[in-house]
């Protein structure tokens, strides 16, 4: 009887690609992020603006609040 430490997983996945390797796809440490911020967070010094991303957050959760409460006083008053 042969006594594998691999693990098998059933549910449609590769056993052989779930591996703990050396993944190609994997992003390495010299690749630029620059393409994945967008224009408007980034800082003048190409990282990000945590402000802005800040700021769009507190509207973000604004909008959603107010979005509730109309909803709410929408069931409310039918």
């Amino acid at each position: 009887m042969l006594i594998s430490e691999e693990i098998k997983y059933f549910h449609g996945g590769n056993p052989l690609a779930l591996r703990d390797n050396d993944d190609v796809s994997a992003p390495k440490t010299e690749d630029s992020f620059e393409g994945s911020i967008p224009t408007r967070y980034r800082s003048g010094m190409g990282g990000v603006n945590l402000e802005q991303v800040k700021r769009d957050q507190r509207q973000a959760r604004r909008e959603l609040v107010q979005a509730i409460i109309h909803r709410l006083s929408n069931l409310i008053t039918r």
